[in-house]
């Protein structure tokens, strides 16, 4: 086993990194350089006469002194055998190692002024314990250990304390240490410059937390190129949630957040995060889904793109039950959901003359709706009718007049729940 420590020493830093309890003479790894007495015994002799000349200077110059002094002399006259003339105050003897373990770290701010690394902010304390570990580990490490040792290292919360743009530079940082590095994590900046294959993710089951990861090969290149510039590089916050809601478009995004909001649940307490998917390879984000445990469910339209959607749905499914990760809206698409839901006045009051002419059905027919939307085309903002369709529904909820429309209810509660 100590020749296992030897070769796999084991190194463990906690979220909090404090200068005051790294940079000392006692310290593991600031200790390690002061110990390291690499001054040659030519240089070290001249350097301590110098010290000691230095030092008599400094305990002359001190005058004081002499008022002890003066009253120590005294002393031969109360114990026998004492020298009148032998009391002195000498300086400490001069040791090259013992003053440079009275050195201190100063980092130079803008203002060159030199302030102690221990009393900067937490954040700059916390990255220069981590440079601190990361210089020992690559010099020192071979020589307190084993010419061939291999560290396991262990680093609690790297992002503890740091601006975000410090956090993805960090990991940089983080990436170069040697050994194998094992790190927990709360920030999606940090995972956004992991590898996938890298991640672990720790999920609570009925029975036990159990570990899950992303298999090499799982996903092709190209999926791979696209899952890293839609997640990894740009959310890297979806890796904690625990359910992924899938919707069409940027409509569905502010109608579930809202309708959400108004039925007083809360996505973000219950790990929800809401995906546009229509831009994105759906079967990556599934397979990168279930590969780490994450529950979802995908919402599409009812024209022929959303059976497109169904179908890949359906095909990965893999014996598990539809009504817990699939609907289909029962109209092409969310606007005319809303719409023939009794919440078009927003998208009804934007129709102008012209485009009323592309409408030949009549108010209470089933197509009147499809007609007035396809009428509008993309001159008006969705998300902003969508907005004001919320407000309706909002202001309907607090009279009591209705309520979110049942569909949508109906999916937030599922994608909400602990089961």
């Amino acid at each position: 086993i100590k020749v296992l420590r030897q070769l796999r020493p084991f190194f463990f830093q906690v979220a909090l990194r404090a200068a005051k309890d790294q940079f000392h003479g006692s310290s593991t790894y600031w200790a390690s350089f002061l110990k390291n007495k690499d001054i040659d015994k030519s240089t070290q002799k001249s350097l301590e006469e110098e010290l000691d000349q230095v030092n008599r200077k400094i305990v002359d110059a001190h005058t004081t002194f002499s008022d002890v002094t003066d009253e120590m002399k005294r002393i031969s006259d109360l114990i026998a055998g004492a020298d009148s003339q032998a009391v002195t105050v000498d300086p400490s003897p001069a040791d090259v190692f013992k003053a440079l373990r009275y050195t201190d770290v100063n980092i130079l701010t803008t203002s060159k002024a030199k302030v102690p690394v221990r009393s900067h902010g937490e954040g700059t304390q916390s990255l220069s314990v981590l440079l601190l570990f990361s210089a020992y580990l690559k010099t020192r490490l071979k020589a307190d250990f084993d010419q061939n040792a291999e560290p396991i290292v262990a680093i609690e919360e790297p992002e503890a304390h740091l601006h975000p743009n410090a956090i993805r530079s960090i990991w940089h940082l983080l990436r170069d240490l040697p050994g194998q590095k094992i790190l927990a994590t709360h920030s999606g900046d940090i995972l956004s410059e992991v590898p996938l294959t890298s991640i672990r993710r720790l999920a609570r089951t009925d029975t036990d937390t159990r570990c899950f990861s992303i298999a090499h090969g799982l996903l092709n290149s190209e999926a791979l190129r696209k899952l890293n510039h839609h997640i990894r590089r740009n959310r890297g916050e979806l890796l904690f949630a625990r359910c992924w809601l899938f919707v069409e478009g940027e409509t569905e995004v502010t109608i579930f957040s809202e309708c959400a909001d108004i039925l007083e649940i809360d996505l973000h307490r219950t790990g929800v995060r809401i995906i546009e998917y229509s831009q994105a390879d759906l079967r990556s984000y599934i397979k990168i889904a279930d590969a780490l445990k994450i529950r979802w469910f995908l919402v599409a339209d009812g024209d022929k793109k959303g059976e497109q959607y169904a179908k890949q749905v359906k095909n990965h499914l893999d014996g598990r039950d539809e009504e817990q990760h699939f609907r289909k809206l029962p109209d092409q698409n969310m606007e005319v959901f809303l719409c023939k839901s009794g919440f078009g006045e927003p998208y009804k009051k934007r129709i102008k003359h012209e485009q009323r002419k592309r409408i030949h059905s009549t108010p209470d027919s089933d197509e009147y709706w499809s007609e007035l939307i396809q009428a509008l085309g993309n001159k008006h903002s969705k998300p902003a009718m969508a907005y004001e369709a919320v407000s309706i529904i909002r202001d309907m909820h607090n009279r009591a007049d209705s309520t979110v429309p049942d569909l949508i209810t109906e999916i937030l509660k599922i994608v909400s729940s602990k089961n």
